[in-house]
């Protein structure tokens, strides 16, 4: 069966989604294929490696800033078997290739918990004020591993249905915080809740997770909206480091500007 990731990369997220792609080719032992979803024309001699650009067939998001919208459409546009979908601002630091062993048991499994830099646990959010207060199931999209099949068949096909119908959906299951734009984390939680799947999606072990670096996950008092005003980081031979801390697994960086040539040096 085929394995990979799959990140969808439209406008400026197109930079971070190649980088991503090196990092997963310099790190991953076993699976390190990874396709790259875009809305416009990239120069494929230019970049080896990503081994496939699919173009997006129909923009869903319309002329929405925020352009989740089209995530709706990675169980149609996967080219694999199985597949892990990704958010663009991620690296690989390091392998983490035994995940699919676990992960090959499920039809389809979110990310349940996250961890700071430091390397803990995640155990109180200000972001996850609209999962607290209407009871849904505390799931994360960044990291999402899916095989084709009913069950991620039928959780994406109303994953569209709420998206499509945000303030519908979003008025009967999350009407306290409620956003007023399409969460993907959210609409996944509903998509959930509506399923009664949650036991079935998700796991008790310390995987599928990542290092989430929105500054209110740090377990600060007070906290910039960029993180790295409060944080140093530097390159110490092939590792990045945070502060005092080595980052491993899957870092989801989140400050769009952070791939840069100098943080990529720890792939080469």
């Amino acid at each position: 069966m085929s394995k990979g990731y799959l990140v969808m990369a439209q406008g400026n997220y197109l930079d971070m989604a190649i980088a991503l792609a090196e990092s997963i080719k310099r790190t991953q032992s076993t699976v390190n294929n990874i396709s790259i979803i875009v809305d416009c024309d990239v120069d494929v001699t230019e970049h080896s490696a990503v081994d496939n650009f699919i173009e997006l067939p129909n923009d869903m998001s319309g002329t929405a800033e925020w352009k989740i919208h089209n995530r709706c459409q990675f169980y149609d546009l996967s080219p694999y078997d199985e597949t892990v979908i990704l958010d663009a601002d991620m690296l690989f630091l390091t392998d983490v290739g035994h995940w699919w062993t676990d992960m090959s048991r499920y039809d389809l499994l979110l990310t349940k918990r996250v961890k700071t830099y430091r390397g803990e646990w995640v155990t109180d959010s200000p972001y996850r004020k609209t999962f607290r207060t209407n009871k849904l199931p505390d799931v994360y999209s960044a990291f999402t591993y899916f095989k084709k099949s009913d069950l991620a068949k039928t959780f994406f096909q109303l994953l569209t249905s709420i998206i499509q119908n945000w303030d519908v959906w979003s008025e009967l299951y999350s009407f306290h915080h409620q956003q007023d734009r399409p969460s993907i984390d959210v609409a996944m939680a509903i998509a959930v809740k509506i399923l009664d799947c949650e036991s079935e999606v998700t796991s008790t072990r310390d995987y599928p997770t990542f290092t989430h670096m929105k500054s209110g996950c740090q377990g600060w008092k007070q906290y910039p909206e960029d993180w790295r005003r409060y944080l140093p980081y530097f390159i110490h031979g092939n590792n990045l480091k945070f502060g005092d801390y080595i980052q491993q697994g899957v870092l989801h960086y989140v400050s769009k500007d952070f791939a840069n040539d100098h943080v990529m040096e720890i792939f080469k």
